[in-house]
């Protein structure tokens, strides 16, 4: 699951918001917004928003844009080519 970090009346948070709604629709990603001045967790992100959070780390900063948002939540290619093989 992805954690994008946005801030209330940010517009590149919303555009954020929109292109990770479109890449869950065509993709099923999974993520979920967390208002950061709600959380203080995630303080340290401030300057950065929008901040898009894999695992507790970022994977992308500063960006709305759909194509680097979907080029952050591609699978590494390691665990491409293991689904690839489908070994059980």
């Amino acid at each position: 699951m992805y954690t994008l970090v946005v801030r209330p009346g940010c517009h590149l948070c919303e555009q954020a918001e929109q292109s990770l709604a479109a890449l869950e629709e065509e993709r099923g990603l999974v993520w979920r917004a967390v208002d950061i001045d709600t959380d203080p967790d995630f303080a340290q992100y401030s300057d950065d928003l929008p901040v898009l959070l894999s695992d507790g780390r970022p994977v992308a900063r500063l960006t709305s844009s759909k194509a680097a948002l979907a080029r952050a939540t591609r699978p590494h290619l390691w665990k491409r080519i293991l689904h690839s093989l489908h070994l059980n």
